[in-house]
């Protein structure tokens, strides 16, 4: 593809149809397939090789090659395959946010009364 034509352009959806098989571009024609889907760049492989000196790309059993099939990065997707794992921890509740006296503190006082008596206050 011409990188400087966007994928859904006409140019380069006229390019798509002509490289179809003959019998494919007559029945889907106006139809484009979506985008190629972008995987990860093979630098997170070098990272998890660096500092963990593990290979996330080597079978853990047999030691063969893998290959990455699809990018999962929906929480509820993650948390869903974990949890039929049995490798799901749900986080600690959170405590109590703790009391903070502040800068003043209450003292009950029992020589003062709460409520005045305003019928018999003298007036000037």
């Amino acid at each position: 593809m011409n990188a400087k034509y966007g994928w859904y352009s006409n140019k380069t959806r006229g390019v798509r149809q002509r490289a179809l098989p003959l019998g494919l571009a007559a029945r889907r024609p106006g139809v484009s397939p979506p985008p190629p889907v972008k995987l990860p760049s093979k630098r997170w492989r070098d990272l998890i090789l660096r500092v963990w000196h593990v290979d996330p790309l080597r079978c853990p059993v047999c030691q063969g090659p893998m290959r990455v099939l699809e990018v999962i990065d929906d929480p509820r997707v993650v948390e869903e395959i974990l949890r039929h794992l049995v490798a799901w921890h749900d986080p600690p509740p959170r405590p109590p946010p703790a009391e903070d006296p502040g800068r003043y503190t209450y003292e009950p006082c029992e020589d003062v009364d709460p409520t005045p008596d305003y019928e018999n206050v003298l007036t000037d």
